[in-house]
């Protein structure tokens, strides 16, 4: 009789630890979904590879597993950079505390944009460069960045450039665009950055 209660007992726990993970499982399904559902994929990078202003060298592959913002800028800008690196500082100080989210800001001056006149630049912005990465690199492989991969800008006319801020996935897909200086789509993005991180 005792060996019989065991056995039920013994199953009856089995059963509940077998629901209980299906549940889980079925949570973690429906959050995937509800990710992909609220943050559609609007591209995919291909690798890169750019110089931050610590002379080290940043790739898409490096940046894998982490989703971080990008934004593109040059430090001699007169139109929407400086406003546009003042949001990225406030998103950048924002996500302090949480680990994982990552921040590129893109010279499209790099013949200008050294990764000396860069680190001044981050250091104008009191950026951790260890989150935030300013790069710099071949003018062709940045242009053709920005609007082969980034669908920003124009190759006619590379410094004019797209006041947007772009939100990758740590596959390197594009999940969404925002105004830089538009203070809706930056809640927005805030909004679904922490999505993504979560």
């Amino acid at each position: 009789m005792a060996l019989r209660k065991s056995i039920l007992v013994l199953s009856v726990i089995g059963i509940t630890g077998i629901l209980f993970m299906a549940s889980v499982s079925a949570k973690r399904s429906s959050k995937d979904i509800h990710i992909s559902a609220e943050l559609p994929v609007l591209g995919q990078l291909a690798d890169f590879a750019l110089t931050s202003s610590e002379n080290a060298e940043v790739t898409l592959a490096s940046l894998k597993g982490t989703p971080w913002i990008a934004d593109f800028i040059f430090t001699t800008c007169g139109g929407p950079c400086p406003k546009m690196t003042g949001q990225m500082a406030a998103l950048h100080q924002d996500f302090k505390d949480r680990a994982g989210l990552k921040f590129v800001s893109i010279s499209v001056n790099p013949e200008v944009d050294t990764p000396e006149i860069l680190a001044a630049y981050a250091k104008s912005y009191k950026a951790d460069t260890a989150r935030w990465y300013f790069l710099t690199g071949d003018s062709e492989k940045v242009h053709s960045l920005a609007v082969n991969g980034f669908k920003l800008g124009s190759l006619d006319d590379p410094i004019i450039h797209s006041d947007r801020f772009a939100l990758v996935d740590g596959d390197g897909q594009i999940r969404g665009y925002y105004g830089g200086t538009d203070p809706e789509d930056l809640a927005k993005l805030t909004r679904d950055a922490t999505l993504l991180l979560n």
